[in-house]
């Protein structure tokens, strides 16, 4: 169940947009709601559509560098082990997210089996921005509602998290990153190239 719904979250967006920021600025309502609806439809169909894996990777990573500031979402992850790294890691580690990050969700689209997504409701998050919530049908299973966090701190609006099921995106990534970097002493250019190892596995 755990990966089922893991496929159906990267089947709206991509693993959960994050901001460095406590409070990342407030997108309009309008463009918020253009935003979610722009990129499930973009992920519906490269879904959808014939090709090989190596295909689908470039372009759901293009779809997902249009629409979120993936810098801001790879060093989120980091939590406190971000400060720590020097320039060159961080260059090594955001391509290697990205990359992660492609790889896992589209090894999983062959588990689409016609789910139906649509918005049922916007709702004003405050400083945080807004929260666009859409529904994904799942036959007779109950509806899966998913939260997508709007903001425009970087001038554009952009996915600056995901709610599955009240679950914050942002903070289970950050949890898994920190556990395993834990598990490796902090031994940050270990965790860099296991990740890049799991994007290619």
């Amino acid at each position: 169940m755990i990966e089922r719904r893991q496929f159906l979250t990267a089947a709206t967006a991509f693993l959960g947009a994050v901001t460095l920021t406590a409070f990342p600025a407030k997108a309009s309502e309008d463009a918020a709601v253009a935003l979610v609806k722009s990129v499930q439809d973009q992920i519906l169909a490269l879904v959808r559509s014939p090709g090989s894996a190596e295909s689908k990777q470039a372009q759901f990573r293009q779809i997902m560098d249009e629409n979120a500031d993936m810098r801001q979402i790879a060093g989120f992850a980091l939590g406190r082990y971000g400060r720590g790294m020097s320039e060159a890691q961080k260059t090594r580690y955001i391509e290697a997210f990205k990359n992660f990050v492609t790889h896992t969700y589209v090894k999983r689209f062959d588990e689409y089996q016609g789910e139906t997504m649509g918005i049922v409701r916007t709702r004003d998050g405050g400083k945080s921005g807004y929260l666009v919530d859409t529904e994904i049908k799942r036959g007779s299973e109950p509806p899966l509602v998913v939260g997508w966090l709007i903001s425009d701190r970087s001038g554009r609006p952009l996915v600056a998290d995901l709610v599955v099921e009240g679950v914050s995106m942002n903070t289970s990534q950050r949890s898994e990153f920190t556990s395993m970097i834990d598990g490796m002493g902090g031994d940050l250019d270990r965790f860099i190239a296991d990740l890049e190892s799991r994007a290619r596995s």
